[in-house]
């Protein structure tokens, strides 16, 4: 267990932060491509310490020394084999693992806990909410509901808690909940921009594909980097969501505008909504708002097969790029002799030096 989550903690951070690189080398890269390449680092940093736990090391292309910690847990495995292992030396080692084990689906199994607790204070904060029963909002729902094919419609509901509009639900149980101002306070295109942007999140599954990074941030709760990720590919999925609306209405402005005015209603409680949230940071809004005024934010990204078979293609090569972790004692030895034959020659060396000193020699 040691030695896998060493491995998924080094190819981990290979893999998300090639991904982080790219993308600070081409800052404008398209809404999509950002999210194939996060996506596809994510993947990479779950499929490469499995498919090295399985394969043999010397398959791999180059290889990175285990610290001493992980090559004693190494040792371990081979301790019948190789009989250097001290009986309590085993103990100890077999001992820290377990403990580092124990450790990590704890804390592991604590935040995810926290998640569905954070999940759960979120269903009650709105448990008051009503049905809409505007016609306007329900028509231009149902509208946007047809051109994403969704059937059926999502649930439209608005609530007094909620500073900001946000999609919950999946399937037969898709649900848009708004403030209650939305529907005083927006007017023109601005109120069909909001449903179009939660229309969107429906249309791509976001409400799962989030909650799927939530749990992988609990659960690999040691590499920082996945919290990174986590973090861009929701601001993709927002930019996304603004463009089906902006495309929809065939009017970037009224999305922009809608985006400015939900800007100054987010409350703190908003920031850390678990599910996808129209207006999760005051300072993302912004960013947003700029980005549908600027005229070259229409330019188009790779389409979705050569995205696809992209990542397909990086997914199949990444297990062979990948780096194996060799322990320490193994690496030492440059000239590839195993380390039943080192022993062997320090054996006959000792019997060569006993039989000198016998004779006299």
């Amino acid at each position: 267990m040691t030695v896998w989550l060493l491995t998924f903690l080094v190819h981990s951070t290979l893999w998300c932060g090639m991904a982080w690189l790219i993308l600070r080398l081409f800052p404008r890269t398209h809404a999509r491509l950002r999210e194939t390449i996060w996506y596809t680092a994510l993947a990479a940093s779950l499929i490469t310490p499995v498919a090295r736990a399985v394969n043999s090391q010397q398959s791999a292309v180059w290889q990175l020394r285990m610290p001493a910690l992980a090559a004693s847990a190494e040792g371990l495995h081979s301790e019948g084999k190789r009989g250097h292992v001290d009986g309590a030396a085993s103990v100890s080692v077999a001992a820290g693992q377990q403990a580092a084990g124990i450790l990590w689906f704890t804390v592991a199994g604590g935040l995810v806990t926290v998640y569905l607790v954070r999940l759960r204070a979120m269903r009650r904060r709105i448990v008051h909410r009503e049905p809409v029963v505007d016609r306007r909002a329900c028509d231009a729902l149902a509208a946007l509901s047809r051109r994403a094919a969704l059937d059926p419609a999502p649930r439209l509901t608005e609530s007094h808690s909620l500073g900001s509009p946000i999609a919950i639900g999946v399937g037969a149980r898709r649900e848009i909940c708004v403030p209650v101002r939305a529907l005083h306070e927006l007017d023109g295109n601005e109120w069909p921009a909001l449903l179009g942007h939660e229309v969107a999140h429906h249309l791509r599954r976001d409400t799962i594909r989030l909650a799927v990074l939530n749990v992988l941030q609990s659960v690999f709760f040691f590499q920082p980097l996945f919290r990174l990720a986590a973090r861009e590919l929701q601001l993709a999925a927002e930019e996304q969501c603004d463009d089906w609306a902006a495309s929809q209405l065939d009017d970037p402005l009224s999305v922009a505008s809608c985006l400015a005015e939900v800007a100054g209603w987010v409350v703190p409680r908003d920031r850390c909504t678990p599910v996808p949230c129209f207006g999760r940071h005051r300072r993302q809004l912004e960013l947003r708002v700029r980005r549908l005024m600027d005229e070259d934010h229409t330019r188009h990204a790779p389409s979705r097969g050569w995205r696809r078979a992209g990542s397909v293609a990086l997914l199949a090569i990444a297990p062979l790029a990948a780096p194996a972790i060799a322990p320490a004692g193994e690496a030492s030895h440059g000239d590839g002799r195993s380390f039943e034959h080192v022993q062997q020659e320090h054996g006959e060396m000792r019997e060569r030096a006993a039989a000198r000193g016998w004779l006299g020699l």
